[in-house]
């Protein structure tokens, strides 16, 4: 239920940044870079790829596979961090770039999104192994054994 729950939360917060601006800059109108905008054409930067690990991810989860959800998740989050380190992008068509100030709510909404689903996989390695790693329940005795 919490699998399918951190699924749900984190497929929903990422859709959801894509209709939000991410970046502020300081010239120029940002607010064409929406999150549908920097999903399609953002590919040039380091960040981008955490987008497909993501994917993966949420894929992973779904069929049950922790361990690699987790590893794909771990690595999208370390690579949507290093958005952070990005300090000029394009304000016009043109190319001209301007300088990062700030991000928007889309930028925190997909971020969130990633950190879900790392959360998620994390809680469902961790309940997991600590089922597989659990000693089996004594065996009751039932009602014939008390008759001898």
């Amino acid at each position: 239920m919490l699998r399918i729950a951190g699924l749900f939360l984190s497929v929903s917060l990422f859709i959801g940044s894509l209709g939000f601006n991410t970046l502020i800059l300081s010239k120029g109108n940002s607010s064409f870079l929406i999150g549908l905008v920097c999903l399609l054409l953002g590919f040039s930067y380091l960040p981008w790829f955490a987008n497909p690990l993501f994917v993966l991810g949420v894929m992973f989860l779904s069929l049950k596979r922790f361990w690699l959800a987790l590893a794909a998740s771990a690595t999208s989050v370390i690579l949507a961090t290093t958005a952070l380190f990005i300090r000029e992008a394009p304000y016009n068509e043109a190319g001209h770039m301007a300088s990062v100030v700030g991000y928007g709510p889309g930028f925190y909404l997909w971020l969130a999104s990633i950190s879900v689903l790392l959360f998620t996989s994390l809680v469902a390695t961790f309940l997991k192994t600590h089922h597989l790693t659990r000693p089996p329940p004594l065996p009751h005795g039932s009602a014939n054994d008390s008759q001898a």
